[in-house]
C-alpha cells in the first residue's frame, strides 16, 4: 500500500477510528486499526467487538492494499505531525510514515486477524439531523446505568412514533427515566424498535455533531449502523426487555412548579457542596433548596418560581435533578409533583418532546 493525503485529514480518521480501541484489550489485535487505501479513499476502522468505527477521507492511492498496527502508537504520530503531506507506505512487515523530515516506522499486525467490519449495504430505514440526534442521546443517556448486571439498563430503548414520523429515545437507571422525541424521515414504520448501548450513542452524538450532518440508521446482520458523512458506526444490540416505562409516568397534577433553569441550576450546584441529597420546598411564590450533612454542614437558598397547587417538601438525588433540569431547553423549567413519596417529573415550560422523571428519596 502506498498513499498520500494532508495531515489533518490523517490524523482526523485516526483519533475518530481510535474511539472504538478498548482500554482493556483482550487480543492484541484489537488495539491496533485497520489501515485500508483504494480507489482514491483512505479508510481507517477499529473495533472493541461491541461497537466498531471506520472513517473515511480522500487521499492519493498509488498502490492499494491494507495493514494493521498500534493504535496507540500511530495516534500518538499523526497527531504531533506538522501540517502538510503525510506519505503512508507498507514494506517489510512495517509502515512507514514520512512526513517533512520525518520518518516512522511501526510494525505491522496480520490484517488477517481483525476482525470483520461489515459494509454499510442498501438503503437507509431512518434519517435525522445530527443536531437533533446529538441533542436527544446527550438529553436521555445520562439517565442510563452503567451496572452491567442489569444490561437491559445499561442502553437505550429508540422505539418509533408511527402516526406522526417520530421517533423516541427513552433510557432509564430505575431512578430517573429520560425521553426525548424528535422528527425522523426515512421509512418509520419499518423501524424496529431496538436497545443500543448508551455508550454507542453517545459515540455517534459526539462524532455526528462535529460532522455536521445527517444521521442515517439501520438494522444489518442483527446490529445497527449509523452514517454520517464519511464515518460508519456498527454497534451490537441489547437484547432483553425494556421496562414498561409508560405506566412509570406521574400525573404531576397537585403540585406544579415553573422556575428559571439557569438560576435554579446555580443554586442546586452551591447546595450540593454540602451534600447529594437536597431537600426541595415548594412554598407559595418561591422553591426552598437545603442540605444537611451533620459533619460538614447544611445550606439553604430560595428560587423565585411560579407555584401552582399545594406546598409540600420532597427530597431528591442533586445530582440526578441537575442532570434532569440541565437537558431542559429553553429558559424556563416545569416540574410536576403529586407527593413526596411519587416520582416528579420534569419538562421544558412550553414543550412535551423531553420529559425527566426522577424518583424522591426519603428526608432525615
Amino acid at each position: 500500500m502506498i498513499l498520500s493525503c494532508e495531515k489533518e485529514k490523517l490524523n482526523g480518521c485516526v483519533q475518530t477510528a481510535l474511539r472504538a480501541v478498548s482500554t482493556r484489550v483482550t487480543m492484541p489485535i484489537l488495539s491496533g486499526i485497520l489501515i485500508n487505501g483504494e480507489a482514491g479513499r483512505l479508510m481507517i476502522s477499529a473495533t472493541d467487538l461491541e461497537m466498531s468505527i471506520r472513517s473515511e477521507a480522500d487521499a492519493k492511492v498509488r498502490e492499494s492494499g491494507s495493514t494493521v498496527v498500534s493504535g496507540r502508537l500511530l495516534g500518538d504520530i499523526t497527531k504531533n505531525l506538522p501540517a502538510g503531506e503525510v506519505s503512508v507506505e507498507t514494506s517489510d512487515k512495517f509502515l512507514t510514515i514520512k512526513s517533512g523530515g520525518g520518518e516512522y516506522r511501526i510494525r505491522e499486525m496480520m490484517p488477517e486477524d481483525f476482525p470483520q467490519i461489515p459494509a454499510w449495504e442498501g438503503e437507509a430505514v431512518l434519517k435525522i439531523s445530527g443536531s437533533a440526534f446529538s441533542v436527544a442521546a446527550q438529553q436521555t443517556a445520562r439517565a442510563s446505568s452503567s451496572d452491567e448486571k442489569r444490561p437491559v439498563l445499561t442502553g437505550t430503548l429508540i422505539e418509533k412514533k408511527a402516526g406522526d414520523g417520530s421517533i423516541r429515545f427513552v433510557s432509564t437507571d430505575s431512578y430517573r427515566l429520560a425521553w426525548r422525541e424528535i422528527e425522523a424521515g426515512g421509512v418509520v414504520a419499518s423501524w424496529g424498535d431496538c436497545i443500543i448501548p448508551s455508550k454507542t450513542l453517545n459515540e455517534v452524538a459526539r462524532l455526528a455533531g462535529s460532522a455536521d450532518s445527517d444521521v442515517e440508521m439501520k438494522m444489518q446482520e442483527n446490529q445497527v449502523m449509523f452514517k454520517a458523512g464519511d464515518l460508519l458506526v456498527t454497534s451490537r444490540l441489547i437484547e432483553g426487555q425494556f421496562p414498561n416505562y409508560v405506566q412509570l409516568v406521574p400525573k404531576g397534577e397537585k403540585t406544579v412548579v415553573k422556575a428559571n433553569k439557569e438560576e435554579l441550576l446555580s443554586v442546586l450546584k452551591r447546595a450540593m457542596i454540602f451534600g447529594h441529597n437536597i431537600r426541595l420546598g415548594v412554598y407559595g411564590d418561591h422553591l426552598r433548596i437545603a442540605t444537611e450533612t451533620p459533619e460538614v454542614g447544611e445550606s439553604k437558598e430560595d428560587v423565585a418560581a411560579e407555584v401552582t397547587g399545594e406546598e409540600m417538601e420532597i427530597g431528591f438525588n442533586g445530582g440526578y435533578l441537575m442532570d434532569g433540569v440541565g437537558g431542559v431547553e429553553g429558559e424556563k423549567v416545569e416540574i410536576k409533583m403529586d407527593d413526596p413519596q411519587k416520582p416528579a417529573l420534569v419538562k421544558a415550560e412550553e414543550s412535551d418532546s423531553y420529559t425527566y422523571i426522577i424518583m424522591p428519596v426519603r428526608l432525615r
